[in-house]
This record gives structure tokens, sequence and C-alpha cells, in this order.
């Protein structure tokens, strides 16, 4: 079901709400006083729960295919052809679509060595950014910026449904979640601050204040463009994803200038009945990003826009007795938008090669992230080098 509203601002604020940004993060304030970047927005999207990449992204011209999955296996027939060895569910149009337009980068067999299959902690591997053993404490986005320039005028990133994930720890980010969380506090914060007796600069009671008083600046800001700009009509899919893409095209619409969104998918742990579920969400997703699409064309910024899908882990490359899969390892990712280097990155798993029914990676993870630091922003992101060729997401010039 499609979704035409006149979204109000105080209707926005009922679905978006906010959190303040921590007053633990020394980056927030810093970034106050550096130059905003270049403009190019990155959109995260989270498919949370384990996406099935082999019936996403469908490797129709190998035998094995089939074998591997005689009851779940996409048939040929309904299959949306990219060329002769690979093709798209059949619920993902739009996806068929952008590639088309050569706006679709699939960067395939993406994941890491050692791979985990818990939920939780897999999350925190690909959120935090730095392998099977690494510290899950601070976000990867968060870790790349550490002394970069703030990357937009109004805020480096901001959450729109799920956890701050790869937007978590130092840095100017915040959630947008509870609307009278959101009014409650802006109202509240006072105009200035006034300390019983004055802060040296270095002490952490100036940090506090400081930090404080940008926090209350930036639910200024925020507030101030919401009223200013009238709301336009835009259509969406009634959905946990299309809601979260409505408010991300609302806030730009507004004029509010930030350099990432981060939003999530939930329902793709399929252990069962999987083929309908997972036509479902697919078609879900691709309804949302469609319409996201099309509301920043009407903006003007379908090519600053670059959207990337993640997922925690991909599944068995084997069905299971229950007609679904379960927790595997290596799936693709899709990059798209106005400036994306359509086509394919990397490089596909093999179905024969398999470690306990599960794919061995082709792709790590971090050259992903690298990739859109570099190619989005210019930044240089070592923490990330995985060892590997570069990958190249974006059209250059």
């Amino acid at each position: 079901m499609t979704l035409t509203t006149h979204l109000s601002r105080r209707r926005l604020l009922q679905t978006l709400g906010s959190s303040l940004p921590l007053i633990t993060l020394p980056g927030f304030v810093q970034a106050a006083t550096a130059a905003p970047g270049n403009g190019n927005i990155l959109v995260l999207i989270e498919l949370s729960g384990g996406n099935d990449g082999l019936n996403t992204v469908i490797p129709r011209g190998d035998d094995a295919y089939r074998a591997l999955r005689p009851q779940i296996g996409i048939a040929a027939q309904d299959m949306l052809g990219l060329d002769d060895d690979t093709a798209l569910h059949p619920a993902m149009r739009p996806f068929a679509d952008l590639w088309e337009q050569d706006a679709l980068q699939i960067v395939q067999g993406v994941g890491y060595p050692n791979p985990n299959r818990s939920h939780f902690r897999a999350i925190e591997i690909w959120d935090a950014g730095l392998g099977a053993d690494g510290d899950a404490g601070r976000g990867w986005m968060s870790a790349a910026l550490d002394g970069q320039p703030q990357l937009a005028q109004d805020a480096d990133g901001l959450v729109l449904g799920g956890s701050m994930g790869p937007l978590a720890g130092a840095g100017y980010f915040s959630a947008l979640r509870d609307a009278d969380a959101f009014l409650d506090r802006h109202a509240n914060l006072p105009d200035t601050m006034h300390p019983v007796r004055p802060a040296e600069a270095s002490t952490p009671l100036a940090h506090v204040l400081a930090t404080y008083e940008r926090a209350r600046v930036m639910g200024d800001t925020i507030h101030q463009k919401l009223v200013q700009s009238p709301a336009r009509d835009f259509a969406f899919p009634e959905t946990e994803l299309g809601l979260q893409l409505r408010n991300a095209a609302r806030l730009l619409d507004a004029g509010i200038e930030v350099a990432s969104f981060k939003v999530v998918q939930g329902g793709f742990d399929t252990h069962d009945s999987q083929p309908n579920q997972h036509a479902m969400l697919l078609d879900e997703l691709s309804q949302a990003i469609a319409a996201f699409r099309d509301a920043t064309q009407q903006i003007g910024l379908w090519e600053r826009i670059t959207l990337v899908t993640y997922s925690e882990f991909g599944r068995t490359a084997r069905e299971n007795a229950s007609y679904g899969t379960d927790h595997g390892t290596a799936a693709p990712l899709f990059v798209m938008g106005g400036k994306v280097k359509g086509g394919f990155g990397g490089r596909a798993p093999s179905l024969t090669d398999l470690v306990d029914d599960d794919l061995v990676h082709t792709t790590d993870y971090r050259q992903v992230y690298a990739a859109l630091l570099d190619d989005l922003w210019g930044i240089s992101a070592p923490l990330f080098d995985a060892g590997e060729t570069p990958l190249n997401l974006l059209r250059s010039g």
C-alpha cells in the first residue's frame, strides 16, 4: 500500500521525535567550528535479521544454485535478468530499473574472515568495522570522522531507525525517534547556561556546558528549518522503512544539511517458510527506495544521494527442511544513487567451494566502508584497510 500525504511539521515530529546528542561525545563540540563538507549524503539501510543474498542476487547461470535450493529457489521464468549469469528476485523491479539506469552497483560476496553467526555479535562487527575480534564500542563512521572536519552544516549523521550502530560514538550525530521527547527537550533547553562559577576551558564541566549548548543549537536549527519549510506531498509506502525514508526526505526538503542517515528494515531472519516472507520484504525495500529516489529527484538532491544496504550476515547456501535458510556468512550488498558507478563490484562467491554449507566471502566489508569514505568525502581510512583491491563505487567527476 502507498500512502500519499501532506506531512506537516507536527506529523513529522510525531513520527520522528528526537534524542539529543550524548554529552560524552567530544567530537560533537569540536565539529562546530569546522567547515562543512561537499554536500554528498549517505543513506545506510540495515536489513536486520540476515538477508538471503542467493535469492536476492541470483546466480542463474550456475547449476549448483538449483541443486542447493530445489524447493525455495526462484523459478527461472520469474527472475529479473541482469546478464547471462545473474538475476534479481522478481520483487525487485525498482532495483532492475536502477540497474538499467547505471545507478546501481552490486558488490558481491561481502563478508569477513572468521564470520560470526550470532545476530547480536555479527551486527556489532559490521557497525564497528574492525573485524571479528574488534572492539564494538564505537561505530565505523564515528571512528573514521575522528579529527576530520564536519561533513555537513547541521549534523554529520541522523539515525531514523534502530540503534546508533555505525554512528555510535564521538561525532556530530543524533537519533530522531520520539516526538514528545524532541519537543519537550527542545522547549526545556535554556537559552543560556550559567554555571555557579566560571569553568576553565579544559575542565569536564566546561566540556559538558559546551556540548549542552551545541545540542540546543542543533535542536533550534532543525526546529526552525522545519517551521520555515512548507511540507511537500511525497508518496511513500506505509511501511517501517517507507516511513523512515519519508522522514529523511522531509528533513532534506526542509533544507537540513546532514551527511548521513541510518534507517532499518527488520524481518530478514527467514528460518522457515522463506519464499513468501522474503518476497514481501524485498518488495517493501524496493518500493521504499523507489519512493525515496522519486522524492529526492523532486527536491533536486538525487545526484548527491548514495544509498547502501547491509545485513549482519547472509544465509546458508543450502535450504533447510523448513523451506527456509539459516544464519550464514557472505552476501551481496547494494550501492545506489545519482553518482553511483553501475555494474558489479567484487566477485561472486563459489557455490561449490563451501565451508559448512556457507559461502566463502570474496569482498571484505571494510573495503566498502573505505570506498564510501573516499568516494563521498575524500577521507582516507587506513583502519579499514583489508589488504584488497579498492572498490570504485561512484563515477569520477
